[in-house]
């Protein structure tokens, strides 16, 4: 697997269409979702990982500091190509993101999932984040992982 850093946002436009499903649970990325990725990639402090095995986009994750909290990361989108799920890519990218925000001195790590989202849902307990009620969002499941 190849990872790497997102330095021009319109890769980010490859992300368009790309689709994941679990159950009834489906996932695409559309033109609204790109539009925002974009609007928050030149953030201060944001991280943009595009994983490749040999040449075959097989992931991507973004965090960044768009959050309503001080002192907090938003881990924004994470997507794993259903070929390449259930092998510990997810983790590894939840984990960088993790040591970015640690390394940029945020007190917490925080993401949100849809109810029906389950293979998130064990990533996010397996890697120790915690439901959090969020006063501010109940269409699916907030998770907050405390850094320090």
């Amino acid at each position: 697997m190849q990872y790497t850093l997102i330095s021009d946002k319109t890769k980010i436009d490859d992300l368009l269409g790309k689709e994941s499903r679990h159950g009834n649970f489906v996932y695409q990325y559309d033109a609204d979702t790109i539009t925002l990725l974009k609007r928050n990639f030149s953030l201060p402090d944001s991280l943009y990982i595009w994983v490749t095995n040999d040449d075959e986009f097989v992931g991507f994750v973004s965090c960044d500091r768009d959050w309503w909290e001080d002192g907090c990361f938003f881990l924004r989108e994470i997507f794993v190509d259903p070929a390449f799920q259930g092998h510990g890519l997810g983790k590894s990218l939840v984990s960088r993101c993790i040591d970015h925000a640690e390394g940029k001195g945020a007190l917490t790590l925080v993401t949100q999932t849809a109810f029906e989202n389950i293979p998130m849902q064990k990533l996010c307990e397996s890697l120790d984040f915690q439901r959090w009620e969020n006063p501010q969002w109940d269409d699916g499941i907030t998770y907050k992982l405390f850094l320090k």
